[in-house]
């Protein structure tokens, strides 16, 4: 296993991603993963923030391919491939994928990935959409985003999430790493 080798977890932290630039210069290392419980500086596409309230999966993990830049493309594809794969052992849902890096339910946004290069390694953060209520959103994202517990009307484990998408996306990148790993 490479993803998932050491798991670090924070109640609150600025960013996970922010968090994993970091821990790589004190020196950690491909398939850390970070977890948080709530973020107050989260990321989305470049310019924009990610709403970030306590009850949903904030997650980045470090990944070392030794590629060429150019090959480097598919690696946001399948962590969409593998945050829908996690999400769909847990739920039953139309979850589909908005290319390259949106998860929707319905037309609404229930996930993001975000890759960010620094220093030879890549940071795949991702935000999912648990158990936020509708009421917790703010009005320009209501009727936009979605939750797991807005779409099933019940809430949702975070660890058993979490776990589930540390397997797939280990699952998708050992594939893109051909299995050398």
């Amino acid at each position: 296993m490479i993803i998932g080798r050491k798991i670090v977890h924070y109640p609150e932290i600025d960013s996970t991603s922010d968090e994993a630039r970091r821990l790589v210069k004190l020196g950690e290392r491909e398939g850390l993963v970070i977890v948080a419980d709530r973020q107050t500086g989260g990321r989305g596409k470049p310019g924009s923030g990610w709403f970030s309230p306590e009850g949903n999966l904030y997650f980045s993990t470090l990944l070392k391919p030794y590629r060429n830049p150019p090959a480097l493309a598919p690696i946001t594809l399948f962590s969409a491939l593998a945050a829908r794969s996690a999400l769909s052992r847990l739920v039953d849902l139309p979850i589909m994928i908005k290319w390259p890096n949106d998860l929707l339910v319905r037309g609404r946004k229930i996930a993001g990935v975000l890759v960010e290069g620094m220093g030879g390694y890549l940071i795949v953060g991702i935000g999912i959409n648990v158990n936020m209520s509708e009421e917790t959103l703010p009005m320009e994202l209501r009727g936009k985003a979605t939750s797991l517990i807005m779409e099933t009307g019940t809430s949702h484990d975070l660890k058993r999430l979490s776990r589930l998408l540390i397997k797939e996306l280990n699952d998708y990148y050992s594939m893109f790493l051909g299995g050398d790993k």
